[in-house]
């Protein structure tokens, strides 16, 4: 009764908004390029956390390899935004078994791979939307705790999920040498 209470809360709340929220997973992946690909615009606008980036058409390449390795997860899944002119949003979620081995987390903790919302659509509260039927379902799987990465710089993100209850716990770090194989 509780998930259907908040489905129905959820489509009222994306009618409202004007949009429709839709779970998919293999079917709607190809459609998600212009939206990975604003996200990676938006990253390189904020700074790229200092980093060069890959072309955008390799970015996408690789990420959605990594969606679709992800989707042979039957938890997983891909829940969009749409108006009637097309996407205006994603969000990618899965789980993962075992409990944290620093966190107290349950055995069953959602991960968020990528909210991405258009910039012309940002600040309409999609990625609110997204981010609570995301949860809703990771919830319906057992994953109540939740965990996803923010890229440096993205203070807009970062305050966004801090508004959610989120904190910061780590700092992921990169060093590219210019001295290995393949290195432009």
């Amino acid at each position: 009764m509780k998930e259907l209470a908040e489905a129905a809360d959820l489509n009222r709340r994306a009618a409202s908004a004007g949009v429709e929220l839709r779970f998919g997973r293999h079917d709607v992946l190809d459609d998600l390029e212009p939206l990975w690909l604003s996200m990676l615009d938006h990253h390189v606008e904020i700074g790229a956390a200092g980093l060069p980036v890959v072309s955008r058409d390799l970015s996408w390449s690789r990420r959605r390899s990594f969606y679709a390795g992800l989707l042979s997860e039957p938890e997983a899944t891909i829940v969009t935004a749409s108006r009637p002119a097309g996407l205006v949003g994603y969000c990618v979620a899965h789980v993962r078994h075992g409990a944290d081995d620093t966190w107290p987390t349950g055995e069953v903790i959602g991960e968020i791979e990528s909210l991405a919302v258009l910039a012309s659509e940002r600040g309409r509260g999609i990625g609110t939307l997204l981010l609570d039927a995301a949860e809703a379902h990771l919830a319906a799987h057992g994953a109540y705790d939740v965990m996803l990465e923010v890229v440096v710089g993205n203070a807009s993100a970062i305050a966004f999920y801090e508004r959610r209850g989120m904190a910061p716990i780590t700092v992921s770090m990169l060093r590219l040498r210019s001295d290995r194989p393949g290195a432009t």
